[in-house]
């Protein structure tokens, strides 16, 4: 009956792993691909079009809801008026709220006829579209809100629409789409393209050749393959455009919108960026280094295999007919005699059986003793196949070259580091406008439900805030809505603005405040009315880190620190501990330098090479104290794809699948040969001492259960008595296992 597993699989299987890795090592190397634009300045191009869809969105949003907000503060003003405000002084009324609207108009709700006019010509279609809009009901009765259209002019411009209700008219107004260049990098084109593919609205450099002509079209064709997107996510991917005097224009693109959102904004619009980054060849893969790999793979490969072959698997072998023909009866011939170590024991415990079975006067056992054995071969394998993988790692590990990274990539971290700084600016400037118009709502003498209701509301439209608090002449708190002041400010001197309320602790605390008007006497001369000691000074804003941690938080830039004029971080989005430094000198240092404008650099740090940028946020509106603030990016190199990084990526991939297989197989034959040939050889020399009680069980159907069979067969002759000399190979015991 042949024998089933043993020696032979584990070595077959080590062979053939050994060879695929080989040959993965050759195809995935050895190929050296190389293209004019890295993939990571592509995908680069693809966050700096996210990045410019959520500020084009973010535009979009403000207009929207500084409309909301005029039209509720015209009606309530209507609604007290003793006399109704004519069409004309509502327009009026709308221009002294501070938005300069492009062109607005006062219409009749139902027939959409305009009744008072300012502005630029607003067109029909957006009148007739706000009408069927303001007349329209969702499926549970409620109204419509209020969205934003897109409309064009007589002129050919594109305009943005939005409206609104105040009372039983109808306020309709336009403005342009807010574009503004990528981190104030005007060397970039933004292109606003509706689902069409035409140009709506456009900034910066234009469109030369004839490929670049076509990237409107074809970015509106790529985000119609995607479909709608998932949830949150919006469409975004790049494209490439025309080689000009050595030159490649890169795209990148994204939809407005997330599809999750398109039912609030259906304007359909695709934001464009473009650049012309120098052609820098980016390779992947070595030839040399995979044919050297792959050769060595090769004669590690045969030594191992000759050395399992010839010291481990052929002696096993000889053992297995040796020790079948002994239990059969045939003791004409020596029991085979390797040389390697337990089957050397297994051979000489053998010999000894054979002699005792033919009845040679008893001798004295002395087993054998080989300091290398079954276990110290496969160790011995083990080290030479991995003498050929370490390397490999080693390899990996090796820092690449600086100009192995484009220099468009360090532009483009400056850049978006620059946006970012941007965002945060604008949401502190926006916390100063709200803090000034909450106590525009108050003065001296307002009472506790009135500042409670005007905070509430304030609160419940921004969820920027993590407190809202009024303050007493002596800087105690009033009133509070949201969670508890984390540092209540006491002392305010100025005329408001933004205050950094503490430097150290467990969370950094950032507020606005803006002074409450006193209260205006009855009489002229007369002092105010103190009601009852509630006499409010000031509205405090403490900001939720959270939501400056969401504007620091964006695909493909890395980590993302907001840090004050001592470079200490105040906000991240990635995670921090509050006032600590950051993580390396090199970037305290660039912090530093970007005091006044922003830097980038490229900077060698543990074996990598890191894209880092800095940017001062700038002045916040109504405030000077964060003047002295920066925005500080940074990601690994080696994050990126690359084509240097790739050729690493694989050198690993090679090494580790050469060290998985060795493992495997190699553990492998421990277990199922090694092991048990070590427990073997030890019940062979006590068999051939004289342990005749020990009954010996085969486990597996293999060369070691059928040596250890044909032991149990002897041990049951010797049991029996010794054969005659000269046994034939025909005389079989009658004993069976």
């Amino acid at each position: 009956m042949p024998l089933l597993g043993g020696v032979r699989p584990p070595v077959a299987a080590l062979l053939c792993a050994l060879l695929a890795v080989a040959a993965i090592t050759v195809l995935a190397l050895g190929r050296n691909v190389a293209i004019d634009v890295a993939p990571a300045v592509l995908t680069s191009q693809q966050h700096m079009a996210e990045d410019s869809a959520s500020a084009l969105r973010g535009s979009v949003d403000r207009d929207l809801d500084t409309l909301r907000h005029q039209a509720a503060e015209l009606t309530a003003v209507t609604a007290s008026a003793a006399v109704q405000p004519t069409d004309e002084q509502l327009l009026a009324d709308l221009q002294a709220l501070g938005h300069s609207w492009r062109g607005a108009v006062v219409a009749d709700r139902t027939s959409g006829q305009p009744l008072a006019v300012s502005g630029e010509q607003v067109p029909t279609a957006a009148l007739r579209a706000a009408v069927k809009a303001a007349s329209a009901t969702n499926a549970d009765g409620t109204r419509n809100a209020p969205r934003p259209t897109l409309v064009t002019l007589p002129s050919g411009e594109t305009r943005l629409s939005f409206w609104a209700t105040v009372n039983s008219r109808l306020l309709v107004t336009t403005d342009v789409l807010g574009l503004t260049a990528p981190g104030g990098d005007t060397s970039r084109g933004l292109l606003v393209v509706d689902g069409h593919g035409h140009t709506v609205a456009s900034l910066g450099p234009g469109l030369v050749g004839t490929q670049d002509r076509r990237v409107p079209a074809s970015s509106a064709r790529a985000s119609a393959q995607l479909g709608g997107g998932v949830g949150q996510t919006r469409n975004s991917g790049y494209l490439l455009g025309d080689l000009h005097s050595g030159k490649r224009t890169v795209v990148g693109w994204a939809d407005l919108v997330p599809a999750s959102d398109t039912a609030v904004h259906p304007l359909g619009l695709i934001v464009v960026v473009t650049t012309a980054t120098p052609q820098a060849p980016d390779v992947t893969g070595n030839s040399l280094l995979a044919l050297s790999a792959a050769a060595g793979l090769l004669v590690a490969t045969l030594v191992v295999t000759l050395l399992l072959v010839t010291r481990l698997q052929r002696p096993l072998l000889q053992l297995h007919l040796g020790a079948a023909r002994i239990a059969r009866g045939d003791l004409s011939r020596p029991a085979p005699q390797p040389r390697p170590g337990e089957t050397a024991r297994i051979g000489h415990a053998l010999e000894a059986l054979r002699r005792q079975l033919l009845g040679e006067p008893a001798q004295e056992f002395r087993p054998l003793r080989r300091a290398f054995g079954a276990r110290g071969l496969v160790i011995t394998c083990g080290i030479v196949l991995a003498a050929w993988a370490v390397p490999l790692l080693v390899i990996f590990t090796q820092p690449v070259s600086a100009s192995a990274v484009p220099q468009q990539l360090v532009a483009d971290q400056q850049t978006r580091t620059t946006a970012a700084a941007a965002r945060v600016q604008q949401t502190l400037s926006e916390g100063v406008e709200d803090v000034t118009a909450m106590a525009s709502l108050l003065d001296g003498a307002a009472t506790p439900e009135r500042a409670s209701n005007v905070l509430n509301a304030a609160l419940d439209q921004h969820s920027r805030y993590q407190s809202l608090y009024v303050l007493d002449r002596n800087g105690s708190v009033l009133t509070t809505v949201g969670g508890a002041p984390r540092e209540a400010l006491h002392e305010l001197t100025g005329t408001g603005g933004l205050v950094q309320a503490n430097t150290a602790g467990r969370i950094p605390v950032l507020a606005v405040w803006a002074p409450i008007p006193a209260a205006k006497p009855a009489v002229p001369g007369q002092r105010a009315i103190d009601l009852g000691g509630y006499t409010p000074v000031a509205v405090v804003a403490e900001f939720d880190i959270a939501a400056l941690n969401t504007a620091l938080s964006q695909p493909g830039m890395g980590s993302v620190w907001l840090v004050d004029s001592r470079q200490k971080v105040m906000a991240s989005g990635s995670g921090f501990r509050a006032y600590e430094n950051l993580p390396t000198a090199s970037l305290t240092r660039l912090a530093q330098d970007a005091s006044a404008a922003p830097l980038s650099r490229l900077l060698p740090v543990s074996g990598d090479q890191l894209l880092a940028a800095a940017a001062p946020l700038g002045a916040v509106t109504g405030s000077e104290t964060s003047e002295n603030w920066q925005i500080v990016s940074s990601q690994n190199a080696s994050w990126l794809d690359l084509g240097a990084y790739r050729t690493q990526r694989l050198t690993l991939l090679a090494g580790l699948l050469g060290l998985t297989a060795v493992a495997g197989c190699l553990g492998w034959l421990h277990i199922v040969v090694v092991r048990p040939l070590r427990v073997l050889a030890e019940t062979a020399e006590r068999l051939a001492a004289g342990d005749r009680r020990t009954v010996r069980y085969p486990v597996h159907h293999d060369e070691v259960g059928s040596v250890t069979r044909s032991l149990e067969l002897i041990r049951q002759q010797l049991s029996a008595g010794p054969k005659r000399q000269g046994g034939r190979p025909g005389d079989r015991p009658s004993a069976r296992v």
